[in-house]
């Protein structure tokens, strides 16, 4: 009787373990299947986001633009005054520069430097009536990388200039800088031929890279045959992408409203897999435990049921 209980109790405790020990793989399986999908929506809530940001910061860009315009129309002021206006307005809404380009393409900037922009491809279309704004370009004065914003200024019914503004993209890559994965994921502006109008400057981003298709782990362009599609029929989407200097890659990508720009937001699998590793490590020590803990209460039992069964026998 004492042997069969005490095989009985060893039996169950082994069955029980064993039960547990499966449950908690499928649940490791599970659990990496549920980052995989978390980190997929989060991302697509992070790209829709910073691309909102994006949006908002230049449609308030070309909402003022639009605003000194008019102002510049309606009381039909001379060059003196203009540069004057647009000294205040570049100091206020912190501006790289602002200028006011005359019918001929020739800009003051309110630095009262001059330059010729008759050639550009903004005056070009503002001289069209067209509110443009540029892909990345490097600033005429100082070589910088800028993106210049510009909308035309009417007076009956005629073009007789532009106005313009332009912002660093160092700016817009500090509206991207959000902290995303515990500051593992990061953010960039792209047109749809890959080419990077926003840069960014996140650790993990490949630096001097001036098109995402044309990645040195990526001679194949890989990458691109598996967005292109969507790049050109303005479609969201995510892809897994597997980088030799970086590994895995999770990354989405979100159209934006302005020009053909796409707002794409990458992670590191790594930073999945550590946490799912974190998850397994505490899930093997949770099984040690159990099991160090069966051993006890085995043990635990059998001195007890000896010590039972032996007053029994006296």
């Amino acid at each position: 009787m004492k042997k069969h209980t005490f095989e009985t109790f060893a039996t169950i405790l082994l069955v029980c373990t064993a039960v547990l020990s499966t449950g908690i793989f499928w649940y490791v399986g599970t659990l990496h299947k549920t980052l995989a999908q978390e980190t997929r929506i989060y991302l697509n809530e992070f790209a829709i986001q910073d691309a909102l940001h994006i949006e908002t910061q230049v449609n308030e860009d070309l909402d003022l633009l639009h605003t000194i315009a008019i102002a510049i129309k309606t009381a039909d002021m001379d060059e003196d005054t203009i540069l004057q206006l647009i000294k205040e307005e570049r100091a206020q809404h912190d501006f790289k520069h602002m200028e006011f380009v005359n019918k001929d393409g020739l800009a003051i900037l309110d630095t009262e430097h001059f330059l010729d922009l008759s050639q550009t491809n903004n005056f070009k279309r503002t001289m069209q009536g067209i509110t443009s704004v540029s892909n990345r370009v490097k600033d005429l004065y100082d070589g910088k990388n800028i993106l210049v914003f510009s909308v035309p200024i009417e007076k009956n019914g005629k073009v007789i200039g532009a106005l313009m503004a332009t912002r660093s993209t160092a700016d817009f890559a500090r509206i991207l800088n959000l902290e995303s994965f515990s500051g593992n994921g990061y953010s960039l502006l792209v047109n749809a031929d890959g080419e990077k109008v926003v840069e960014s400057f996140h650790q993990n981003a490949i630096s001097g890279l001036y098109n995402i298709f044309d990645m040195p782990d990526d001679p194949d362009h890989r990458l691109r045959e598996q967005v292109i599609n969507d790049f050109s029929n303005r479609k969201a989407g995510f892809v897994r992408y597997e980088s030799k200097k970086r590994g895995m890659l999770y990354i989405n990508y979100q159209p934006l409203s302005i020009n053909d720009w796409f707002l794409v937001s990458v992670v590191p699998a790594q930073h999945l897999n550590a946490l799912t590793k974190h998850f397994v490590t505490l899930l093997v020590v949770l099984c040690l435990m159990i099991a160090v803990t069966g051993i006890f209460l085995g043990g635990y039992m059998r001195h007890v049921w000896t010590s039972v069964f032996s007053k029994d026998d006296m």
